[in-house]
């Protein structure tokens, strides 16, 4: 069990995090800025992070663990559990849309957006159908990372438009534009060599 005082000031300073992110781009915000926004000592935030791109990953590691166990427990065709696994990544980008951007953005760090395409596609691995059965085992990593890299740039410029349209909307829209992968993306690959 995480001790509340911990879970308090781990969530001061997400929120003072949001806030200055809302004000300013990434790479401007100091962690003197961020501990005296969150009302914390800089030893405070050190002792929870590494640097601010470290809290960032953390933020978003917890999101998408909580995500992935989601889809791992979701049942139903492929669709309705990719409508549903986007619909909860829409929702978190809408109620943290700087921090989102950041990490959408390559803002916070080359780190954190690899990390959000690696939770990306171990999403996509966890679909009710193997979307990558017919895709030649040695092109798989490229074709899961090409979908990652689309639902990516989508909620980026999503976030970039303010969120707008909703949530439920974008998440038929993701679920639509990601739905089925090609049978033939083995042969459209190797046809281009």
């Amino acid at each position: 069990m995480t001790d509340p005082r911990v879970e308090r000031t781990r969530q001061a300073l997400f929120s003072a995090l949001d806030e200055l992110l809302a004000e300013m781009p990434f790479g401007e915000i100091s962690v003197s800025a961020l501990a005296k926004r969150a009302n914390v000592g800089r030893q405070t935030l050190y002792r929870h992070f590494d640097s601010i791109g470290a809290m960032v990953d953390a933020r978003m590691q917890f999101g998408m663990a909580e995500q992935i166990e989601l889809a791992r427990s979701s049942e139903g065709n492929e669709a309705d559990w990719m409508q549903q696994v986007a619909l909860v990544a829409c929702e978190r980008v809408a109620a943290q849309p700087h921090i989102s951007r950041a990490i959408l953005s390559g803002e916070a760090g080359q780190d954190a957006l690899a990390s959000m395409r690696a939770q990306l596609v171990a999403l996509r691995s966890d679909a009710p159908n193997d979307p990558l059965e017919h895709v030649p085992a040695d092109l798989q990593g490229f074709v899961a990372s090409f979908y990652a890299g689309a639902v990516a740039a989508v909620l980026l410029h999503w976030t970039e438009a303010g969120c707008t349209p909703d949530a439920e909307t974008m998440s038929r829209v993701i679920a639509r534009l990601t739905a089925n992968v090609p049978t033939e993306w083995g042969e459209i690959i190797r046809s281009t060599g």
